[in-house]
């Protein structure tokens, strides 16, 4: 049996059923405000009608990021890097997502264009690799590209 790469927990993302697609995020989309939101909503936050699910771009621009020197999430050790990063970053729809971010500290510059990449922080029982947001650099592109 293929071991899969699934989301952690279900709502947030979508792997792709193809090596062709991206993962996307699920995200909502409000008629009523003209908006789309992440993580997804059952309301809109803004006029609280009902939204539609919507499926985000798989890439968008760093807004911000820094670098965190502590223990790894659910973990009492140290990334192998020392610490790690976390951005936020702004998809076309008008969503600012805040998430993991691949790379070293210096890696990463204001405005760069990053591409949903879910990084892997578990296993299951299965031996299906357990995935949570995270964004990577989108290799050879700058935000003039």
């Amino acid at each position: 049996m293929r071991k899969k790469r699934i989301p952690l927990e279900d709502g947030y993302f979508r792997m792709p059923d193809s090596a062709d697609d991206a993962p996307r995020l699920l995200g909502s989309y409000s008629p009523a405000a003209d908006r789309c939101f992440w993580p997804r909503r059952k309301l809109c936050p803004i006029t609280s009608e009902p939204v539609e699910d919507r499926l985000l771009s798989p890439e968008g621009l760093l807004y911000s990021w820094t670098f965190i020197e502590m223990p790894w999430m659910g973990s009492m050790k140290t990334a192998e890097s020392g610490g790690y990063g976390v951005g936020q970053i702004d998809l076309p729809e008008g969503v600012r997502v805040q998430a993991l971010i691949d790379g070293q500290q210096g890696d990463w510059t204001i405005g760069m264009r990053m591409v949903f990449a879910p990084r892997t922080v578990s296993k299951d029982e299965d031996g299906n690799e357990l995935c949570t947001v995270a964004f990577a650099p989108a290799a050879g592109k700058t935000d003039e590209s």
